[in-house]
């Protein structure tokens, strides 16, 4: 086996702003993973308000390669059990060669990495498309360049609300706000209902990491979930997360993969949680991996690609809202 990678830049559309800073471009590490003569394809975006650097990458790459190199497995499990005790900090460049060896197993057994997990042909969960935070008029204009059925819009305090009161008067789309770890606990008992009447669906990660124990779930009284995204990174947060939310986000980056996704997945299901599949900006390589898995989550954000102004490759389209794949082996992306 050997692994390479080469490294672009993916520059957005627009400026994207959260509560964590705004946004032109993210670099990304693409990995090729090539064996018997089949190579397949791997993502980790750099997200520097996570700690990962594309110096960071590279160089852990070096360190690793020509240990993991010489791994001899069949099945991506047995590389990701293999490669953790290596990568174990480093799940965003672990994701990476997981999905690369997903991609291969696909491309070597001639199916779909979907057909491969018992899940072709399954129902599709509608994908959601992110407006980062701005003035009421940027974010009304990039709704109406991207006429999606749901909306998963950046807030970095309560404050925002209002923005969000301005934007329902401009559709009737399903809304869906990501918090970013920016709120208080009072702050989210005071404004919780009104969210139901925004038509919003879904809220994400209100509080900061380590303030989750001042959620009290008894004092939120509509059916409107809290999902889990900064903290619940790997499968063991899972169980922890039950306690103060209703569902978790999974993102392939965080938690190291496809393979610790699938675990996730059935950790969450088996304790009653909601699942959601999240992305970071990627390129369609990244957004590929994850469409395979989109028949096993209730909610899914797989706009990572749909953002960018150069997307280095192609693979699963998601318009508006709607994944497409086509008719290829593994992950079905290729670098154009």
């Amino acid at each position: 086996m050997n692994l390479t990678y080469n490294t672009f830049r993916l520059v957005l559309k627009d400026t994207f702003t959260l509560s964590h800073g705004s946004y032109q471009y993210r670099d990304t590490f693409i990995v090729t993973l090539s064996k018997d003569g089949i190579e397949g394809l791997g993502e980790a975006t750099v997200i520097p308000y996570l700690g990962v650097s594309l110096d960071g990458l590279e160089q852990r790459f070096k360190e690793v390669q020509p240990s993991i190199s010489q791994f001899k497995w069949d099945h991506p499990e047995e590389l990701w059990k293999k490669a953790h005790d290596h990568l174990q900090n480093d799940s965003f460049l672990q994701s990476a060669i997981d999905c690369a060896a997903w991609d291969w197993y696909g491309k070597k057994e001639g199916k779909p990495v979907r057909e491969l997990l018992e899940l072709d042909g399954a129902d599709l969960p509608v994908s959601s498309y992110t407006i980062g935070l701005g003035t009421i008029e940027e974010m009304s204009r990039k709704m109406k360049a991207a006429p999606w059925p749901i909306y998963k819009i950046k807030v970095a305090s309560v404050e925002d609300l209002q923005l969000v009161t301005q934007l329902r008067s401009d559709t009737d789309a399903v809304f869906r706000l990501d918090a970013n770890c920016s709120w208080s606990a009072e702050q989210l008992y005071e404004n919780y209902e009104k969210l139901k009447a925004l038509n919003v669906d879904l809220l994400e990660q209100p509080l900061p990491v380590g303030n989750e124990n001042q959620l009290d779930k008894s004092r939120l009284k509509s059916d409107i979930p809290i999902i889990a995204d900064e903290s619940c990174s790997g499968p063991d947060d899972v169980a922890k997360c039950k306690t103060w939310f209703d569902g978790v986000n999974i993102k392939l980056m965080k938690c190291g993969g496809i393979s610790p996704a699938l675990e996730m997945i059935r950790k969450a299901k088996s304790m009653g949680l909601k699942v959601m599949g999240g992305c970071m900006t990627e390129s369609s390589v990244g957004i590929s991996a994850m469409a395979h898995l989109a028949p096993l989550f209730d909610y899914i954000d797989l706009d990572g690609a749909a953002l960018l102004a150069n997307d280095p490759a192609e693979g699963v389209v998601v318009n508006k809202g709607v994944i497409e794949f086509p008719d290829r082996p593994g992950l079905g992306c290729r670098m154009i």
